[in-house]
């Protein structure tokens, strides 16, 4: 049987035997159609609040580790790209943010690069399989189409995936549920220059519509958007060069989406997206050059929901099949095929005991065709055939709170590889909380495994392929520190972990300089601090305080910051105007070079940076909202990798008109 059937009918399999085991989410008296109402909506509301959870109770210590960014706070960044709003986020660093639009991206949390770091969207985990890392191009995604943001910081596997060692970032797109037609327009216009350009070296632009309805249990939406950018080039020259060439970046998205929400407590829905990004970049020898990377995605994925008095089930799924071309000295086409699904059933069966049961499953392909040259043919070195892999996982998680002030997380995930075979992770996780005249504490450890198998790009790569690779391996330990009193929380978190067998990029000849992907003989030790602080000082001002610091003792972190720091007011002038002022200091970064002349990679440290945004907004009237950002206000140079380009002070105006008046 084909592999995406025998998937599809293992995760099927498991709708009626959980929900045959739970009785309050079968029977649902038809006197009762009110109060399933009211639960759906409180599950809702649930759901916007900690999205990140598959959990039901309050008992929950996944809040300890989780950074909610809800829809005030995003559509601060509107016009803007997501990796820039999350580049500002404590414990975020996302390298490339503050670069060229068409610069890729790092995502790195606690010491952890791509590989560690797991996205997903709507509930599904997202990827690419032609990637070196797997990993999803948040570029992809636009800030106008999400709601909200959740970020768990720390090993997360069993819930999410086996890969999740440092940090999930799920998102959550918007859903309209207005019964009326409802569209929304917004448009921006702003600069785009690097610290050394005039002002109007280069412009950006933005645009958006959005389009719901409903009838009766139907909704319907619709979304478009683009952007452009010009103006600042991929590498910056050097002093005795000429100005290089503009590099344009664009970005075009749209996405359709039909719901159907039942007055029996279940709900579905089913989504179709496309995605398509075309950037121009340099030469790897720092060399003025016009090549041009294009990509397009087409993606389409559903959920269904399944609220009952004490239990939900959910079930996700999404698709994806992505087209990347690269067009240089050269050239190369890749194709990449994805598809994830995962289900669950969360019951609380008493105030001390609650469980999640779910199982997950996907596969994945990439098909590479190369070039000698620009005007030599292709020839397919890679086909999706011999690059095909899949998995299929399991796994269960309990949170028992036997008294008011303790409670106990324990789970753990079986997880079957193609290539690798079986695999286990498990994590604990004890909380104790207390409060006095001084206030609330909450005291919580957390341990946690990971397992990492290599991507498709690492094994069956035609030149730094290697099959002869082994699955990565982490271990994770969190001591953390939490308290609140009245209107300001604290908190104080340490964490280590621990690298077995990581992929890296060696150098295998120094002599014939060959490199290839190998794992690491030695074990990496990852670990660091983070502190942060929430305070509403007055009823109008809003205070965030973020510090990260990560020790690199025993490995060369690459464009890591070792220290961090995020400062956020949020100041409410009237109840239509409000003003806020962002502030991110980051320390020195190591970095390298290849070195044409020596053929050796050279170290090099990037200049720290501060990083000042000021963003002013105001509702014009009941169906007008305006917003003013001035972004990097200190023009300070902030490249984010060695002679790569970094944003310079830039203006963005934006407008944004709804038919819906508030």
């Amino acid at each position: 049987m084909h592999i995406r059937y025998r998937l599809f009918a293992l995760l099927m399999g498991f709708i009626p035997m959980v929900l045959a085991q739970n009785r309050d989410v079968l029977s649902s008296p038809i006197d009762s159609l009110t109060l399933s109402k009211d639960t759906l909506a409180e599950q809702t509301v649930l759901d916007q609040v900690l999205i990140s959870t598959k959990r039901l109770a309050t008992i929950s210590q996944e809040q300890a580790n989780t950074i909610l960014m809800e829809q005030e706070l995003i559509s601060s960044f509107s016009g803007q790209s997501v990796a820039a709003m999350l580049n500002q986020i404590g414990g975020i660093e996302i390298n490339g943010a503050t670069g060229h639009s068409g610069q890729n991206l790092g995502y790195y949390v606690r010491g952890g690069n791509n590989r560690q770091v797991l996205i997903m969207v709507d509930g599904a985990v997202v990827s690419d399989a032609s990637g070196i890392a797997t990993d999803f191009d948040l570029r992809l995604l636009p800030v106008d189409q999400i709601e909200s943001i959740s970020i768990v910081r720390g090993p997360s596997s069993v819930l999410y995936g086996s890969g999740a060692a440092t940090a999930v970032i799920y998102i959550k797109t918007k859903q309209y549920n207005a019964q009326k037609p409802t569209l929304v327009l917004e448009q921006s216009l702003g600069s785009n220059r690097s610290a050394d350009q005039s002002p109007l070296s280069g412009i950006q632009r933005n645009h958006s519509a959005s389009f719901s309805m409903g009838q009766g249990p139907w909704n319907f939406q619709a979304q478009a958007s683009g952007r452009f950018n010009d103006g600042l080039s991929a590498i910056a020259p050097s002093e005795n060069e000429r100005a290089f060439d503009r590099d344009h970046f664009r970005q075009f998205n749209t996405r359709v989406e039909i719901k159907y929400t039942s007055k029996k407590r279940w709900s579905m829905q089913q989504f179709f997206a496309y995605d398509q990004l075309r950037q121009d970049f340099d030469n790897f020898n720092y060399q003025d050059a016009r090549f041009q990377s294009a990509t397009k995605q087409w993606r389409t994925g559903g959920s269904f929901y399944f609220v009952g008095k004490d239990s939900r089930y959910e079930f996700h799924d999404q698709w994806s099949q992505t087209h990347r071309d690269i067009n240089s000295d050269y050239p190369a086409a890749y194709r990449a095929l994805n598809y994830n699904a995962d289900q669950f059933v969360a019951t609380r069966w008493n105030n001390q005991f609650e469980s999640v049961l779910g199982t997950q499953g996907g596969w994945s392909s990439m098909d590479l065709a190369q070039a000698s040259g620009p005007t030599n043919s292709f020839s397919t070195v890679l086909s999706h055939r011999d690059t095909r892999t899949y998995f299929i996982d399991s796994y269960l998680n309990m949170t028992y709170k036997p008294l008011a002030s303790f409670s106990l997380d324990i789970g753990g995930r079986w997880h079957h590889h193609m290539r690798y075979g079986n695999q286990g992770v498990y994590q604990i996780s004890p909380r104790y909380s207390f409060s006095n005249l001084w206030g609330d504490f909450s005291l919580y450890g957390r341990y946690g495994t990971a397992f990492i198998a290599p991507s498709l790009y690492q094994l069956y790569d035609p030149i730094y392929g290697n099959e002869d690779l082994k699955p990565e391996f982490n271990k994770s330990t969190e001591l953390g520190l939490v308290w609140q009193k009245n209107n300001m929380k604290w908190g104080l978190r340490w964490f280590q972990r621990y690298e077995e067998q990581a992929v890296i990029f060696a150098l295998l000849d120094p002599e014939l300089f060959v490199y290839q992907y190998a794992n690491n003989p030695q074990d990496q030790r990852r670990s660091g601090v983070e502190v942060e602080l929430a305070l509403q000082a007055a009823s109008r001002i809003n205070l965030n305080v973020f510090y990260t610091w990560v020790n690199a003792s025993d490995f060369e972190l690459l464009r890591v910051p070792e220290h961090k720091f995020n400062l956020h007011v949020d100041f409410k002038i009237s109840n239509s105007e409000k003003l806020s002022w962002r502030w991110t200091w980051s320390d020195v970064r190591r970095d390298q070079y290849f070195d044409s002349n020596s053929f050796t990679n050279q170290n090099i440290s990037l200049k720290p940076y501060h990083w000042v945004d000021l963003v002013y907004s105001a509702r014009l009237s009941a169906s007008l909202n305006a917003q003013l950002s001035v972004t990097n206000l200190l023009n300070q140079e902030a490249q984010p990798l060695y002679r790569y380009s970094g944003q310079g002070r830039n203006i963005l105006l934006g407008l944004q008109w709804s038919s819906k008046q508030y």
